[in-house]
């Protein structure tokens, strides 16, 4: 009996979101001597039902599963492994089985923090998470969050602009893309970070999945940072978990509104308001000394000055020293932040330049393979970067695989 086939079986037989995780594992050494264990009354008559499963020792569904995973490239990580996350395993509840997509990291040595919030979060709001997440995966953090619509997205995303690490957590079955808009989102990460699940590929849908994926990410992190949450925001959930989990828990301040109303209460009852990404990057510093890059910390003025009255407003007071002093560092650190944008395109453009070269014919749609021989470009920067530029609206894709310049776009 496989260690796959074994953890498939035990998950299915006690469900996912269960707190007997702990209570069960942590009797044994391994997931065959649970397999093998044929006396569960320790659990006590009122978990029968429990019990009747776990005595049960049919994997044949649990087989199928594993096919399941084979075919699709899922990685299936269990409690006992070496690559199972100590502080994931801490938590009141941690999952059985971690199911993955793309490269699992060894995370006990990794930095990370959670990035979570709105999913109708405002303009501002979403800049401010992409500079921050971009800024701290930079330094060497892994960007941890949900990937949904809004700030998750954000997130994952700053993290991808400075060639960093990020983890999407989904309260979907591995391989499901929701929401629907977000497969190129997830198409990137398969190739530059990770997608995890609790569930196994095809498994029945629950409206626990969502809140449930929570204190995974949370669970994953060595802090929480929260935008833009309403009252009653799912953001809150993660919260909450990190609380529970003596995860540090920060929240960006923002207007009175009713967007910002749960994260704004955060603050008031404790969390950390965060203007600037080295008041989360210096104490990790410390716990993970040798994981982060060498690079000089800077705050935007946008994070400064979120939530704050406009400012702006022209005087005919000559500037003071001060102020001209702090003009010509804001324009220096403009050309030195390799995360700053001059517009809203995520893809790069110098790649992007070379591959137009490309696929710029009016006559013929191009394969990615192609733009690989004829770049000198390695296989995944072209379809990452395709993903970029298909979502700027450079390219299009054709019947067949190809690409073609969007202003020669295909009938």
């Amino acid at each position: 009996m496989s260690t796959e086939i074994c953890y498939i079986w035990f998950q299915r037989a006690i469900g996912p979101y269960s707190r007997l995780v702990r209570e069960i594992l942590n009797r044994f050494e391994s997931i065959e001597e649970v397999y093998n264990c044929e006396d569960f009354s320790f659990l006590g008559a009122k978990r029968e039902k429990y019990i009747k499963r776990l005595e049960t020792k049919d994997v044949t569904d649990a087989f199928e599963i594993y096919k399941r995973c084979e075919s699709l490239g899922v990685r299936i990580t269990g409690y006992y492994s070496d690559l199972y996350p100590k502080k994931l395993r801490a938590i009141s509840a941690p999952p059985a089985v971690l199911y993955s997509i793309g490269e699992m990291k060894d995370f006990d040595r990794l930095p990370c923090v959670a990035m979570v919030g709105s999913r109708g979060a405002t303009e501002k709001g979403r800049r401010i998470t992409e500079d921050l997440a971009c800024a701290m995966a930079r330094e060497g953090v892994c960007i941890v969050s949900g990937l949904a619509k809004g700030v998750d997205v954000c997130a994952h995303r700053g993290a991808v602009r400075a060639r960093g690490f990020t983890v999407a957590v989904l309260g979907t079955p591995i391989g499901e893309v929701y929401p629907k808009e977000n497969l190129k989102a997830f198409e990137t990460l398969y190739e530059r970070g990770l997608v995890i699940s609790e569930l196994y590929p095809g498994a029945p849908r629950t409206r626990a999945d969502f809140p449930s994926r929570n204190r995974i990410i949370s669970g994953l992190s060595d802090a929480v940072i929260v935008t833009e949450a309403g009252e009653k925001s799912g953001a809150l959930i993660t919260a909450k978990h990190a609380l529970d989990q003596d995860r540090t828990l920060y929240a960006v301040p923002g207007p009175v509104c009713d967007e910002c109303e749960g994260s704004n209460e955060l603050i008031k009852k404790g969390a950390i308001a965060i203007t600037g990404p080295s008041e989360v990057l210096s104490p990790l510093r410390v716990c993970y000394p040798h994981a982060f890059k060498e690079a000089s910390l800077r705050e935007t003025e946008e994070l400064k000055s979120y939530g704050n009255a406009d400012t702006s407003v022209k005087t005919d007071k000559a500037p003071s020293e001060a102020t001209e002093n702090r003009e010509k560092k804001e324009n220096r650190e403009k050309t030195e932040k390799p995360c700053e944008k001059k517009d809203e395109r995520l893809s790069d453009p110098i790649i992007a330049e070379k591959i137009l070269e490309v696929v710029s014919s009016p006559r013929v749609a191009v394969r990615p393979e192609e733009i690989m021989m004829k770049t000198g470009l390695t296989i995944n920067e072209v379809l990452a970067e395709l993903t970029f530029m298909e979502i700027d609206g450079l390219v299009i894709a054709t019947p067949g695989g190809r690409f073609a310049a969007a202003k020669f776009k295909q009938a």
